[in-house]
C-alpha cells in the first residue's frame, strides 16, 4: 500500500462484564487518564474511554461477554516509565497476576495480569517504538 498509509494505533476497544470493577482497574491501579466520550456515545452504552500513551483505550460494558481461557490468548502489553514501581503498586493492588514480575523466555521483563472480566494486560519493560 503506498497512499493511504496505516501510521498507528488510534484505539484499542475491549469489552468487560462490570465497568465500575474496571474503572477500578485501568483507572485507579493502572492509573491511565479519564478521557471524555461524545455525548452520543454515551447514551448508547456503558463505556469508558482512557488515554494509553499516545491512544486511547475504550472499554465497554458487556455482561455477557466471557473471555478466552487461554493464559496469554487476546491481549494488549502497556509500557511504563517506571517497570519496578508500576510492578510494586500493581502487586500491592492484585492478586490476578498470571506471570512475574519476572524476565520472560525472550529475556525482556514483564507482568501478566488479569483485569476484573479475564481480559489479560500485559506490563512490559520495552519503550515505545519511537522513542
Amino acid at each position: 500500500m503506498t497512499d493511504g498509509r496505516i501510521i498507528g494505533l488510534q484505539h484499542l476497544a475491549i469489552n468487560v462484564v462490570n465497568l465500575d470493577a474496571a474503572k477500578t482497574f485501568y483507572g485507579d491501579m493502572l492509573g491511565l487518564p479519564e478521557l471524555p466520550r461524545p455525548a452520543a456515545v454515551a447514551d448508547q452504552f456503558r463505556s469508558v474511554w482512557y488515554l494509553l500513551g499516545n491512544a486511547e483505550l475504550h472499554v465497554v460494558e458487556n455482561p455477557e461477554f466471557k473471555p478466552l481461557k487461554s493464559p496469554l490468548g487476546p491481549h494488549f502489553a502497556v509500557a511504563c516509565d517506571d517497570f519496578q514501581l508500576a510492578c510494586e503498586c500493581i502487586s500491592k493492588q492484585t492478586d490476578a497476576i498470571v506471570f512475574g514480575p519476572a524476565r520472560g523466555v525472550d529475556g525482556i521483563e514483564r507482568m501478566v495480569v488479569r483485569d476484573p472480566t479475564g481480559n489479560i494486560v500485559e506490563i512490559i519493560d520495552l519503550p515505545l517504538h519511537g522513542n
